[in-house]
């Protein structure tokens, strides 16, 4: 048996990540059938529930095809340009961190003006240390995300550490500077790609996207870090699972 183990991951993701290598490397070729769920349950000791997620995210890259009844068969042996995000948790950012390699284009300090004040949900005149970047990933030539990551000024010397890791801004923030995050906001926006960032993302103006803004914050309540991140829609989807609360009726 292989137990699914890696450090900071979902187990999902590191069986995911097993299965991919055995399909690219041509172990399981293209019209071949996976292991049963049964038998990948047995192989990495993981649930039901952990397997099929694990499978979710191989159909989503477009290697495979599942089918009622034949199971899950290879589809094809190149990993398709679009990303699932699968996020519950905080500890998911950091899979998608190792999954991307962040390209910094830009480094400034700013002031923010009114305009810039209203998008971050900051006060007029604060000053942060703007990054503007891109997210790439393995094997997949244009860009997956722009990102316009803004760093709390008294932070701003963990751009040191940033381009070539594989951990989240917010982590590098938290192991510099030895402050703990709380609790992250976030917000989902369907909006049009402007002729710039287009520009950047390798994609058309117009073009629909996703724009998620995250705050991070500690115990304190001060916001360290605002990333805004901008996805094409062609190439990226975000996944989550919401439980339903059940409320005991007392008569």
């Amino acid at each position: 048996m292989s137990r699914a183990r890696a450090k900071g991951k979902p187990r999902y993701a590191v069986v995911a990540q097993a299965l991919t290598k055995d399909i690219l490397s041509g172990r399981y070729p293209v019209g071949a059938a996976l292991p049963t769920e049964h038998a990948l349950c047995a192989q990495y000791e993981i649930s039901r529930h952990t397997t099929r997620e694990a499978l979710r995210r191989l159909q989503m890259s477009g290697l495979v095809t599942r089918r009622a009844g034949v199971g899950t068969l290879v589809k094809s042996n190149r990993v398709s340009q679009r990303y699932l995000q699968v996020g519950d948790t905080v500890s998911d950012l950091y899979q998608y961190a190792q999954d991307m390699a962040l390209q910094v284009l830009e480094a400034i300090d700013i002031e923010t003006d009114a305009d810039t004040a209203a998008l971050l949900g900051c006060a007029k005149g604060q000053a942060w240390r703007k990054l503007r970047g891109v997210r790439l990933k393995d094997g997949v030539e244009m860009p997956v995300a722009l990102i316009d990551a803004y760093i709390a000024h008294a932070y701003r010397g963990v751009l040191d550490d940033i381009e070539g890791g594989d951990l989240p801004i917010w982590s590098l923030i938290e192991a510099r500077y030895d402050i703990v995050l709380e609790e992250v906001r976030q917000q989902i926006t369907a909006v049009k790609l402007g002729q710039n960032d287009a520009r950047k993302l390798a994609s058309k103006e117009g073009d629909p996207a996703l724009q998620i803004t995250r705050h991070y914050q500690t115990k304190a309540s001060e916001v360290y870090l605002i990333a805004i991140n901008l996805y094409p829609a062609e190439r990226f989807s975000y996944a989550n699972t919401l439980q339903v609360e059940r409320v005991d009726s007392f008569s």
